[in-house]
């Protein structure tokens, strides 16, 4: 987010910024808490989920290193729409609105710089709300791993390489299918030469 800025702007953020460390299951906010800070991703993963009906998860997002969330709150607190939880030891960058906001009409380039974040992070859930509502269950599973490939995997000559982020059943609760259904589905691209499951919750996508 702050790749437009020269050295000497990146040191001025850095005097804004509070530190916290999380560890793994650790909740940052909880869903209807007010948020009033911008925060950065600056290693590990943190999920960001409601809870529906019978207080199944419904995994929104999953915030990884540089990511960042808040973003609204730079023009009034409100507050947060879902739970945010750490997937691991992780690290948050925290700037308070009231502190930035000064900041960032110094230097607007960073306002273009979120909206092509958070542009890309619309068009990424309007594709999963379509996914839900016309894929079929294999459809969906396959569209999400390729998402997933985007995002956290490597590339090589046969395909790439991913360490799956979220557990099955949890891949389950951002789909809306069962943890069965899931494996199922699993097993149906692996027999359709799709991907390969490998050890230690790593894929390869053909």
């Amino acid at each position: 987010m702050f790749r437009s800025l020269n050295d000497a702007q990146r040191i001025q953020v850095l005097g804004l910024v509070e530190r916290i460390q999380l560890n793994k299951g650790d909740v940052l906010l909880v869903e209807g808490s007010i948020l009033d800070f911008l925060g950065i991703v600056n290693r590990g993963r943190l999920k960001a989920y409601t809870n529906g009906i019978q207080g199944k998860q419904q995994i929104l997002y999953l915030f990884s290193q540089g990511d960042f969330f808040g973003e609204h709150t730079l023009f009034s607190p409100s507050p947060i729409h879902y739970t945010l939880e750490a997937l691991e030891d992780t690290g948050i960058c925290r700037i308070h609105s009231k502190s930035f906001e000064p900041f960032l009409k110094e230097h607007p380039e960073i306002a273009l710089d979120m909206i092509r974040e958070l542009a890309v992070r619309l068009d990424s859930l309007e594709h999963s709300m379509v996914a839900m509502t016309s894929f079929t269950a294999e459809e969906r599973v396959y569209e999400l791993l390729k998402e997933f490939g985007r995002d956290y995997g490597t590339k090589t000559e046969e395909g790439i390489l991913l360490k799956l982020p979220m557990t099955r059943e949890e891949i389950g609760n951002r789909l809306g299918l069962t943890r069965e259904t899931v494996s199922r589905r699993f097993a149906q691209l692996v027999d359709e030469g799709k991907i390969v499951l490998l050890q230690s919750k790593r894929i390869l996508i053909k």
